[in-house]
């Protein structure tokens, strides 16, 4: 028989519509809000007849595209232009410098945002030890379209030469693009956000010496301002190296924006001095483009960094986990339980150790196949571990056999809470090929104060009355 489906009604097409234009709405203006907030900030470090001397916009536009693709729709795009026009229109700019400069911003987002399309994800995350070399690539596209069609505008209003002019707009661009980007491609959620602030803080509080590269970091600053010079833009270099080592990517990517946000307009107001004598407008270039090569190497460091240890977790994780139930094995079940049951020896409670084993496995391979003998033991971990959630420890210990470790709990709710895990494995458990299959476990209970406990004793006496539920006919609970 084949379904039904009742025709879409006029009022359907008209609520779909009107649900879709106000999405659409939102997002631009959500999109014209950014752009519009952001350029009004890059305009107060604007000096006078001049570009501004930290430009933000741009590499948060396109940061926003990259992470949100769907932004990047036609009301999107005139939404940004509209922002940019906007700010620069309240702030005094004429209206033929406004279309020249937004021109140039759009162009220059727009190249990178067609190099971040072709980017794979884990890139756009920094998630690979060359990540950062790509989002340098995207950058430096962004910053050449941008000087390209700015250049013209620059030369207006700066009477440089056009291959000044492009250079002067390009090393803006390209710092902004090099120091933004990856604290927007990072960011997380703000619940996140939150939650990873409160860690921090957390983390700041049980341990002081957390804040120690961020201190060396201040203090190379400091020295900066003191001693001034050209080589003042590399003492924060150590620093930095260390906060990558020391601190998540997100984290490092912030801390390398702030410095190049701080470092050029401190530059800009005099407050590092970098005693040169050439007054053109060369050493900024070459100052603007030392900031963004010398971004790239704290993030890279970073990058490399967290792909190590995201490499050593997934190794940590096969070594202590069952491949196939991706529950504990059998020797990291051991150690851990080891150290929960010393923990409680401490602080005092009861220790519950519980054995379970699926009744008559070898039946089911021998029935329905391995394949549905592995479909049993992936679908009982999965409840037992979805069950116990954090309340304890739960692992394998070989074949059909599993053992839990449970803390805080007496002898009676320990019985409660293994009549609960008894009852959810009987279950029906749905096979590939369509049938229901119904199984049974056997469980044993030990419990003991924790000043008493001994884990392997513990369930040296579950495996005993595990034997004993077996005994008395399976499929149930028998208490030590």
């Amino acid at each position: 028989m084949v379904a039904q489906h009742p025709h879409s009604t006029p009022q359907d097409f008209r609520a779909s519509t009107l649900a879709t234009a106000r999405q659409l709405l939102l997002q631009a203006l959500l999109v014209a809000g950014v752009v519009f907030l952001a350029s009004g900030l890059g305009i107060l470090t604007r000096p006078e007849s001049q570009l501004a001397t930290f430009w933000p916009t741009n590499a948060l536009l396109l940061g926003l595209f990259a992470r949100r693709p769907a932004l990047a729709s036609p009301a999107g795009w005139a939404a940004a232009a509209l922002g940019y026009v906007a700010a620069d229109l309240l702030t005094g700019t004429s209206l033929p410098t406004t279309l020249r400069l937004t021109a140039a911003n759009l162009a220059g987002v727009l190249a990178g945002y067609l190099v971040f399309r072709h980017l794979r994800e884990e890139d756009r995350r920094l998630l690979h030890p060359l990540s950062m070399l790509w989002v340098l690539a995207a950058s430096a596209a962004a910053a050449v379209c941008a000087s390209l069609v700015g250049s013209l505008t620059s030369h207006a209003l700066m009477r440089m030469g056009f291959l000044t002019a492009s250079g002067f707009w390009f090393s803006a661009e390209l710092v902004s693009y090099v120091a933004l980007l990856p604290v927007i491609l990072l960011a997380p959620s703000p619940a996140g956000d939150w939650r990873e602030v409160r860690a921090g803080l957390a983390r700041a509080r049980k341990r002081p010496r957390v804040l120690m590269p961020l201190t060396a970091l201040a203090l190379a600053l400091v020295l900066g301002v003191a001693v001034g010079g050209p080589g003042a833009i590399a003492f924060p270099v150590p620093a930095l190296l260390w906060c990558a080592l020391a601190y998540r990517l997100f984290t490092t990517a912030l801390v390398t924006a702030l410095l190049c946000m701080w470092t050029l307009i401190a530059i800009a107001a005099g407050w590092i001095d970098l005693q040169l004598q050439d007054a053109s407008v060369q050493p900024v270039i070459s100052l603007r483009m030392g900031m963004a090569l010398l971004a790239v190497a704290p993030l890279t460091v970073a990058s490399v960094n967290a792909a190590r240890n995201r490499l050593l977790a997934t190794l940590n994780h096969a070594a202590d986990h069952a491949p196939l139930t991706g529950v504990l094995n059998r020797s990291a079940f051991l150690r851990r339980g080891l150290e929960l049951a010393e923990h409680m020896q401490r602080t005092g409670g009861t220790v519950v150790a519980m054995m379970l084993d699926i009744d008559h496995f070898k039946s089911v391979n021998d029935r329905h196949g391995h394949a549905a003998g592995d479909a049993v033991l992936t679908t009982f971990a999965s409840r037992m571990r979805d069950h116990l959630r954090e309340d304890g420890l739960f692992g394998r210990f070989g074949g059909e056999e599993f053992a839990v470790l449970l803390t805080g709990v007496d002898a009676a709710a320990a019985l409660v809470v293994a009549e609960r895990l008894r009852l959810l494995a009987s279950e029906l458990i749905p096979l590939e090929d369509g049938c229901l299959l119904d199984i049974t476990v056997s469980v044993g209970v030990a419990s003991a104060p924790a000043r008493m406990a001994g884990l392997e004793q513990l369930l040296s006496q579950a495996d005993v009355a595990l034997y004993r539920a077996k005994a008395m006919g399976r499929n149930r609970v028998v208490g030590a």
